[in-house]
């Protein structure tokens, strides 16, 4: 077994998701217990208390977000989207490296439902020590994500000289396809964290990043610098993932049954 963190984010919506799934969690994965757990929550809506009663972990740190009383100026920039959304898959980068203390760190998703049983890590996925170990996924949406990633990136120092990756979508799409992955469920390296999250600080300041996909984000970086990526399927591990919390409800009653 590697040694991970089990790194959570939360508004008052996906805390409120993760008092619903938590359970399946701690039943289906109980070495999760086992691993340090890290929530870092939106100081604007949620308190540590809350995520306190909401959760029961043995090794549970909770840590607000952004660290600063910053204000995000980008938000109401439309090239990020959801100015809340942004926000927080910008903590799944900095929170990490901040305060991550083991040689990984595990995102799960507040709308991932567990299953199955508990052996579920294949120690042969970080042969190597790979940067990303994660759900495989086949595009990136917006299709010009990719290149604006290659623009800003032939701006960084530390990654300028490496060739850029040249993902462009077809004339008239809105996404490009490739072999990516996405982080519902995934693990990341810590220390490759911490470089991705240098090089998002040289960008625009502390605690944000160039685009509005963390996933997207990390997966660029370790692509283009040449770093171990595994795609590995987690739904046949015993995670589910569900878009909706009716879905989400359901899918609890089922795990719980």
């Amino acid at each position: 077994m590697i040694d991970y963190t089990l790194v959570v984010g939360v508004d008052h919506k996906h805390l409120r998701q993760l008092e619903m799934t938590f359970p399946t969690w701690i039943r289906h994965k109980p070495s999760l217990l086992e691993q340090p757990m890290l929530v870092f929550f939106d100081r604007t809506l949620v308190t540590g208390r809350d995520v306190r009663s909401a959760i029961d972990h043995p090794r549970l740190s909770v840590v607000g977000w952004p660290r600063e009383a910053q204000v995000y100026e980008r938000q109401s920039d439309d090239r990020f989207g959801d100015p809340q959304r942004y926000k927080m898959l910008s903590g799944f980068v900095h929170v990490p490296a901040r305060y991550v203390r083991t040689p990984y760190w595990l995102k799960l998703d507040t709308d991932v439902v567990a299953v199955g049983c508990d052996d579920w890590i294949d120690p042969k996925w970080f042969e190597g020590g790979p940067a990303i170990v994660s759900h495989p996924w086949g595009f990136t949406k917006p299709g010009d994500q990719m290149i604006k990633l290659d623009e800003w990136a032939n701006k960084i120092s530390q990654l300028k000289d490496h060739p850029p990756l040249n993902l462009v979508p077809e004339p008239g799409s809105n996404r490009v396809g490739h072999k990516r992955i996405i982080s519902w469920c995934g693990f990341f390296h810590t220390g490759f964290t911490f470089l991705a999250a240098q090089c998002a600080d040289l960008w625009a300041g502390s605690g944000k990043l160039p685009v509005p996909s963390q996933d997207g984000y990390l997966w660029y970086i370790a692509k283009r610098m040449g770093y171990g990526i595994e795609r590995v399927s987690m739904k046949a591990r015993g995670w589910e993932h569900w878009s909706t919390e009716a879905n989400i409800r359901k899918a609890v009653e089922r795990a719980m049954t």
